[in-house]
């Protein structure tokens, strides 16, 4: 009997470890410790978020879950209607044009029930790609009453954060910013009537490991419409 108590233990450990990954996007794209440690430290930690622990789940329906031997892990331990679809790049990403269909259609898991002031949140995980330059995260769009996209919110870790920085002056005008931290890079943006539209935050990481190296930058991104 305690053998098949273990069993049944490891079991649930392997199906709920298995909906973390899923949801995090390919798992070529980093290795699977950095993927967790990233995902789950910028999904669990939003401070931007904080009714996220309430957040209701939307389960994509969009036909029978995946069998690509690169996943390592058995269809049984996909969520019901799990698909892979082709995950956003950075710049399809940062983009305030998005609706509720198109982030349904791109991530097989959404939290929802994420209120901000009058805006309703849809968060995702975020994993850009193969490069230190991409960002593996907690994304999260910010809808208004007309069903537009008013705030957007990016926490996560990147290896090499020049593309983001570059990405983010390009379109929305961020600048850099002194501090008096000497450990943080801030950018920021304003719009035309000169307020402020956008934050971004770059720190080290606490520990730098050679072994991960997506994971030496932390960033923490809001950028708001601008008028």
């Amino acid at each position: 009997m305690p053998i098949l108590h273990s069993m049944g233990i490891k079991t649930t450990l392997l199906c709920s470890g298995g909906l973390l990954l899923a949801a995090a996007g390919p798992l070529g794209y980093f290795s699977a410790s950095d993927v967790v440690s990233a995902v789950r430290k910028t999904w669990l930690s939003d401070s931007t978020d904080q009714a996220a622990d309430t957040a209701g789940e939307y389960v994509a329906d969009a036909g029978p879950p995946p069998t690509d031997a690169a996943t390592n892990l058995p269809e049984a331990q996909y969520p019901i209607g799990h698909y892979r679809a082709a995950t956003p790049s950075l710049a399809e990403a940062l983009h305030f044009d998005v609706t509720v269909p198109w982030i349904t259609q791109h991530w097989p898991r959404v939290s929802t029930g994420l209120p901000h002031l009058q805006l309703q949140g849809y968060r995702v995980a975020l994993v850009t790609g193969t490069e230190l330059t991409d960002v593996a995260g907690s994304l999260t769009y910010y809808f208004d009453a007309r069903q537009q996209v008013q705030r957007i919110t990016l926490r996560g870790a990147t290896g090499d954060p020049r593309v983001l920085i570059g990405l983010l002056a390009d379109r929305f005008h961020f600048v850099r910013r002194l501090t008096n931290d000497p450990g943080i890079a801030l950018y920021e943006a304003v719009d035309s009537n000169d307020r402020p539209s956008g934050k971004l935050k770059i720190r080290s990481a606490g520990v730098i490991e050679s072994s991960k190296p997506y994971t030496r930058y932390e960033v923490d991104l809001v950028v708001d419409r601008a008028e």
